[in-house]
C-alpha cells in the first residue's frame, strides 16, 4: 500500500515533482528522474545523487540539473542516447564544461554498472531516447520516459500498428520483473487509448507500486483509470497523485 503521509522507519520516499519528474530517496542514495519543472527538495549532501534524463524533449529535460554539482559532491548524470552536449554548448548556457565528467550517455538496450552500487539498464523508447531500469540499494525501479503505447487518432493504421508492436516488444523484454516502484505514462491526450500502455505494463510485470505520469496535470485521469477492469484489479498498487510536490512513503 502506498502512503502519502510520513511514516517512521521507512527507507524509501518518492516525491512527485511535476509531469514525469520524480525524486526517489533511499537510505544511501538519491535518484532523480526526468526533472524539468517543480521544486526540488533538499537532501543529505553526503548521499550520492544519480540523475536520469530519458530524452531531450523539453517536458523531460531542464539544463538546470547541471547546477546540482555545486551543492552535491557525489553526483552522476545518465542521459538518453539523443542528448549530446559538447563542452562549448554547456559553456554557452552558463554551465562549466567540467560538468561533462559527470555525464554518461545511455544507449538503447544497454546495461551500465556504476560505482559498484548502481546498475542501469535501458529500453528503446517508442518516441525518443530510452526508458530506465535502475537497481540501487537492493531496489529495482522503472521509469518509462516516453516509452508508451502511443495510439493516436488520425494517424495511419500502419503507424499505430507499428507502435503497438514496438511497445509490446519492449515490455515483453521485462516480463516478470518485480519493481519496487514504476513510473508509467497515463496520457489523457490519447483518448480512449490512454490506458493501453499502462494495461500492458501491469500484466507483464510485478510492480509493487505504480506512479502514473505524463498526465499534463489532469490528475483525475487516475481515478478514471481505476474504474476500468485493469484499474480495479491493480488499483491498490497505483498512487493517487493530486499535485506537484506530493510525497509518498513505501
Amino acid at each position: 500500500m502506498i502512503s502519502d503521509s510520513g511514516m517512521g522507519g521507512e527507507c524509501l520516499k518518492v516525491t512527485y515533482l511535476y509531469h514525469s519528474g520524480f525524486l526517489v530517496e533511499l537510505e544511501t542514495c538519491v535518484l532523480l528522474f526526468d526533472y524539468y519543472r517543480g521544486t526540488l527538495p533538499l537532501w543529505d549532501k553526503g548521499k550520492p545523487v544519480y540523475v536520469f534524463v530519458s530524452h531531450k524533449h523539453k517536458d523531460h529535460f531542464n539544463m538546470k540539473i547541471f547546477g546540482l554539482p555545486e551543492r552535491y559532491g557525489h553526483i552522476h548524470f545518465f542521459l538518453g542516447s539523443d542528448i549530446r552536449l559538447s563542452g562549448k554548448y554547456l559553456e554557452r548556457n552558463g554551465i562549466p564544461a567540467s560538468v561533462k565528467r559527470y555525464m554518461t550517455n545511455a544507449g538503447k538496450n544497454e546495461t551500465l554498472e556504476y560505482n559498484g552500487d548502481l546498475t542501469v539498464r535501458t529500453l528503446r523508447s517508442t518516441d525518443a531516447g530510452v526508458a530506465f531500469l535502475v537497481r540501487a540499494q537492493g531496489h529495482l525501479f522503472y521509469h518509462a520516459g516516453d516509452l508508451n503505447w502511443w495510439h493516436w487518432e488520425g494517424e495511419p493504421a500502419p503507424f499505430n500498428e507499428n507502435m503497438e508492436r514496438d511497445y509490446r516488444k519492449e515490455m515483453d523484454a521485462i516480463r516478470g520483473l518485480s519493481f519496487d516502484a514504476a513510473f508509467v505514462p497515463l496520457d489523457p491526450r490519447l483518448g480512449e487509448a490512454y490506458g493501453w500502455g499502462m494495461d500492458y505494463f501491469l500484466t507483464q510485470t510485478q510492480a509493487a507500486h505504480v506512479f502514473p505520469m505524463h498526465m499534463w496535470e489532469e490528475y483525475d485521469i487516475i481515478g478514471r483509470y481505476k474504474k476500468t477492469p485493469m484499474g480495479k484489479k491493480y488499483g491498490e498498487r497505483i498512487a493517487d497523485i493530486r499535485e506537484a510536490g506530493q510525497e509518498f512513503y513505501l
